[in-house]
């Protein structure tokens, strides 16, 4: 009995950590959605994620590319030399 009741406790902690959105949608795509065997909200959540990871990627892009108009080239002779001196060390 006592670990139903921290189970409950488990489940409760949980619920209590997740947050619920609406989204209204016309009639007809909803019955077209019933048509269809998907579980709409775990689709929902994962396609949030992804919009998300691709925001930030792009921002990540966008500093990178930023960063680089700043960078001036560097000849690759003077590569050459940087990696032969830390070689010499």
């Amino acid at each position: 009995m006592l670990k139903c009741n921290y189970s409950v406790y488990i489940l409760r902690v949980f619920m209590s950590q997740l947050n619920v959105i609406t989204v209204k949608i016309p009639s007809e795509l909803k019955k077209k959605m019933k048509q269809v065997k998907v579980n709409w909200s775990q689709y929902i959540r994962e396609s949030i994620q992804r919009k998300i990871e691709e925001q930030k990627m792009r921002e990540a892009s966008m500093q990178l590319d930023e960063v680089s108009k700043r960078v001036k080239p560097v000849p690759t002779e003077e590569l050459v030399s940087w990696i032969r001196q830390d070689r010499e060390r």
